[in-house]
């Protein structure tokens, strides 16, 4: 059995986006962390967040030595927070909220007001693969205020990535990057520009490594050795600054699903398939087979998953503090299956097709989802 991690809000990461919001002067909703906030009181210049996808603390140390780059700037452990995955995490760090509060709670959200369950990054209805028609449906239901909109007029801000995101709207300076060498590249270009400023570049590993070939696999190792190498470089030419190299989450390796479509004693307990995500799925049940459906899940699936009521999960806090979204009732369902084990949901649809079919997967309260490494490299002193 894995080690179970719950979030502590009171050590996440959003307590690195909140030591670099207090940096500047701006308020924070959740309490600052000590290690970064004695480095940050150095007072660099430039203030850089580099999230690599993925790289949780476990696959992070077992994928490099010790005496490594990355590992050798180590200064903290934290939790993500829950659930552990890009769309709710990354989107934490670019506006300092739980996914409680920001309404992102996961890869795909049943929106109601389009009758689908929507991927909140795309766009697109995940279960058929269309295009909703309209605005996008996630910055429309769910808007925030950014990280960058609050350090507006006291900072310079940037934002590095690989893609268009409604996330980077409100940066003085949007970079957009293809490869890592062009995200080393804007680094060190900020790091000798005038004045102070605050960037927060994102890329996507090793996160896709892992989901494609599996944590600890040569292919994920190497390009853990491959950002370790490019990163002991670009410190050489930042200027005054601290860099800070952090994830949104870990990640684990998957041996085999609870595909709901093929259990007819859960499938025939739902009003629509479940949502959110495969490893932290939120089941929408009949109302008069409740009974019948927490039998079924304990049957099926106890060993490697809890299962926690619409009730639990409102006492709980699991998904974070202060004011909840507006839509977060929507969206967690009537009862939410989060993994413990090596096991996710899946389900197959009539035509054979299987929306989910990835070998490293996240979203759950291991230890190997759950905790994140904080490093920090104070150059150019």
């Amino acid at each position: 059995m894995k080690k179970i991690v719950y979030p502590d809000y009171d050590r996440s990461i959003l307590s690195t986006i909140a030591s670099c919001l207090r940096r500047f002067g701006a308020e924070a909703s959740y309490p600052s962390l000590p290690e970064l906030d004695g480095l940050l009181a150095t007072n660099p210049r430039h203030v850089m967040i580099l999230l690599l996808d993925g790289m949780g603390e476990l696959p992070l140390g077992r994928a490099l030595p010790v005496d490594s780059y990355l590992r050798s700037h180590h200064v903290a452990t934290v939790t993500s927070i829950f659930p552990p995955t890009t769309a709710a995490a990354t989107t934490a760090y670019y506006c300092g909220l739980s996914a409680y509060e920001s309404g992102w709670l996961g890869w795909h959200l049943n929106m109601k007001e389009y009758a689908a369950d929507v991927v909140a990054f795309l766009g697109r209805t995940y279960y058929t693969d269309k295009p909703v028609d309209g605005p996008p449906p996630a910055p429309t239901l769910m808007p925030y205020e950014t990280v960058f909109d609050r350090l507006a007029g006291r900072c310079r801000t940037h934002a590095i990535c690989a893609f268009d995101s409604y996330s980077e709207k409100d940066a003085d300076e949007r970079h957009r990057v293809s490869n890592f060498q062009d995200v080393a590249d804007a680094l060190a270009a900020i790091s000798q520009s005038e004045g102070r400023s605050f960037t927060l570049a994102y890329w996507n590993q090793p996160d896709a490594k892992m989901h494609d070939f599996g944590e600890g696999s040569r292919e994920a190792v190497a390009e853990f050795r491959a950002l370790d190498r490019a990163l002991a470089k670009v410190r050489e030419r930042l200027g005054d600054a601290l860099l800070i190299v952090t994830s949104d989450h870990g990640m684990i390796n998957t041996d085999g699903a609870v595909d709901v479509a093929k259990t007819p004693e859960l499938l025939e307990t739902l009003v629509i398939p479940p949502s959110v995500e495969p490893r932290a799925s939120a089941f929408y049940v009949k109302h008069h087979r409740r009974a019948a459906f927490e039998e079924a899940f304990q049957k099926c699936c106890g060993e490697d998953f809890l299962l926690f009521t619409r009730e639990e999960i409102m006492r709980s806090g699991l998904f974070g503090r202060g004011a909840g979204h507006p839509k977060f009732d929507d969206f967690i369902g009537d009862y939410m299956g989060v993994a413990i084990g090596s096991r996710y949901f899946r389900f197959t649809l009539p035509d054979g097709r299987v929306p989910y079919t990835l070998i490293g997967q996240h979203a759950g309260l291991t230890e190997d989802e759950m905790l994140v490494a904080v490093l920090a490299d104070r150059t150019g002193t």
